[in-house]
């Protein structure tokens, strides 16, 4: 399988950020940090929420859906996504508090197809690569998100042992890309809106994108609550037909914060991962989210 191409650029940004954490772990071993200070490295808590329902956030998650399109026989896709988003600085002020982070994540997308003598034959269709850097700046209720983000997708060894013929990775999802996005808390539920431009020089894709969702908890107290969440995407590369996700489903929190989502999710849209082509698509099934921040 091939490997991850980072441009240099993000490379140079990348190496920096890795020698600003260096620095910081050699003051923290020989500075006494005062425990009254409002800087805080490697915290606990991030300012910005997991949006689960964003196909490309950082975090621990899988599904398996019922997928059917026009240019193909309904079949089972399930994904399963391993990665992480985690605060390395804050500073809460008295007013305004800000914090940055790092996370990287493997989405990997499996696909379950009947064939003509009535077995079914699985395998990897593929598998994306991220890693972002964010900068959270909030103000009570109301936080926005600066972000860095490359990512990559391969081909799976099985699509290219079973489509020898159209195999090609045309390096369409393989760009960085930088967004900004609003976010407004009303208690633990929100709604955000944001833009995304790629700025990878050469780009096999069309640059803009903008995102819209939102989070309504039922019961946020209980240790347990049901919720129901939605994401719109609407990408320039897909003319502009938005992608619509939404989700109903169970909370399981920890210390008031989300530890496990179960849910039910409806899908309509092109397929956001990957570079195989089925047109547009809809799936239904079931998803779960494992927060690891």
């Amino acid at each position: 399988m091939p490997g991850i191409t980072i441009k240099s650029g993000t490379r140079n940004f990348l190496f920096f950020t890795l020698l600003v954490l260096i620095r910081f772990n050699i003051l923290l071993g020989s500075v006494s940090v005062n425990e009254d200070s409002s800087f805080v490295f490697f915290p606990e808590m991030r300012i910005y929420p997991v949006i689960f329902l964003d196909p490309l956030e950082c975090m621990t998650t899988g599904g398996s859906f019922v997928l059917s399109s026009k240019e193909e026989d309904m079949s089972l896709y399930s994904i399963v996504n391993l990665g992480f988003n985690k605060p390395v600085l804050s500073h809460k002020g008295q007013s305004v508090s800000w914090d940055i982070t790092l996370g990287t994540a493997v989405f990997t997308q499996f696909d379950l197809n009947r064939r003509m003598d009535g077995s079914y034959l699985a395998g990897i269709l593929g598998n994306d690569y991220k890693i972002s850097a964010d900068f959270n700046l909030q103000k009570n209720k109301n936080i926005i998100k600066f972000r860095f983000f490359h990512l990559s997708s391969h081909l799976g060894d099985d699509y290219i042992l079973r489509n020898t013929e159209n195999n090609k990775n045309d390096k369409s999802a393989n760009y960085e890309q930088v967004d900004l996005t609003f976010l407004r808390y009303n208690r633990k539920n929100y709604w955000f809106a944001g833009l995304g431009e790629i700025y990878t020089k050469y780009v096999f894709r069309k640059r803009f994108s903008m995102q819209v969702g939102g989070l309504l908890n039922f019961k946020e107290s209980k240790p347990i609550n049901f919720f129901t969440s939605g994401n719109i995407k609407v990408l320039a590369e897909n003319n502009y037909v938005p992608d619509f996700r939404s989700a109903l489903g169970v909370n399981i929190n920890r210390k008031s914060e989300s530890l496990i989502r179960l849910w039910l999710e409806y899908y309509n849209g092109q397929l956001p991962y990957g570079t195989v082509d089925y047109g547009r698509v809809s799936w239904i099934g079931l998803a779960m989210a494992m927060n690891l921040n």
